[in-house]
């Protein structure tokens, strides 16, 4: 085995990996500049693995399979990310928000194709859907300097982020909820923030989440699950804005079925088995 768990890597004085590719590349050299490029990157694509060590891409999902094993890293569609911690555990939110932002960004930027001139809208917390409201802003004041109306938007909101980015966009006025402030995501949760929340009925519910798979939804805390919940039951229609990072990873706390998701918006197209369960549960799926 090319790779240990909390041993870490063998010592087999193979020297410097510099200027070794393809079959002469031991595996162990290979897999470790691997783990580190991950580490570095945050992501790794399998097409450019096999290009960057001149070998198959079948060798390179072997690896990357290894490194799984090994709890190095998280295999994902077209390529693998760090490893993800355990259903209960939460990064900062300063953490999270520079976490692929590149991916974010873009499917934020995809998301405003479901808006339409006027509608009512409540947005979840999280970095993701703190992108959603950046680009929301950055559209408004856009159309603004060009002679343009802006969208008329309400947004109800738990999100500071959200708030920050949306203050002073034209044409938003912004809903803010109650509740118990979580430093982790910057929202707030609670009883008074899901009552308020099951108060409206708004055109689109926006809402991020930590795992979604065959059996749905996740997240690792309760009083955050409960009011994506209440988000989710406040929207006639209700997307999901996630990276594909998310594919098949399951939180402690589940707080929606697919049936319940209308439209996903995330940075790759899912490949089997999720994009099977996406289609059973007739979800369209939006990329940029």
């Amino acid at each position: 085995m090319a790779v240990e768990g909390d041993a870490g890597w063998p010592d087999r004085g193979v020297g410097s990996v510099t200027g070794k590719k393809g079959p002469d590349m031991f595996a162990e050299e290979r897999q470790r500049r691997i783990a580190e490029m991950v580490s570095d990157a945050g992501r790794v694509n399998v097409t450019d693995l096999a290009a960057d060590f001149d070998i198959t891409t079948e060798t390179v999902r072997r690896d990357l399979a290894a490194l799984e094993k090994a709890g190095i890293l998280q295999r994902v569609h077209g390529g693998a990310v760090p490893r993800r911690a355990d259903s209960v555990d939460e990064p900062t939110f300063d953490d999270r928000e520079i976490h692929l932002l590149e991916e974010k960004t873009a499917i934020a930027e995809s998301a405003l194709g479901l808006l339409r001139e006027t509608m009512s809208i409540s947005l979840d917390g999280g970095t993701t859907c703190a992108a959603f409201a950046r680009a929301i802003a950055h559209e408004a004041n856009e159309r603004k300097n060009a002679g343009q109306t802006p969208r008329r938007l309400r947004i109800i909101t738990n999100s500071l982020s959200a708030i920050d980015h949306l203050a002073n966009a034209p044409g938003t006025e912004i809903f803010v909820l109650p509740g118990r402030f979580r430093p982790v995501t910057r929202a707030m949760v609670g009883p008074q923030t899901i009552a308020a929340i099951d108060e409206h009925r708004v055109d689109l519910a926006v809402l991020g989440t930590n795992g979604l798979s065959e059996d749905g939804l996740s997240t690792p805390d309760h009083d955050e699950a409960a009011t994506k919940s209440a988000y989710v039951r406040s929207g006639r229609r209700v997307a999901v804005l996630a990276d594909s990072a998310k594919f098949g990873a399951i939180s402690l706390v589940r707080f929606a079925g697919l049936d319940r998701v209308d439209h996903l918006i995330t940075d790759t197209v899912p490949q089997s088995p999720m994009s099977a369960h996406l289609e059973n549960a007739e979800i369209e799926v939006l990329t940029p």
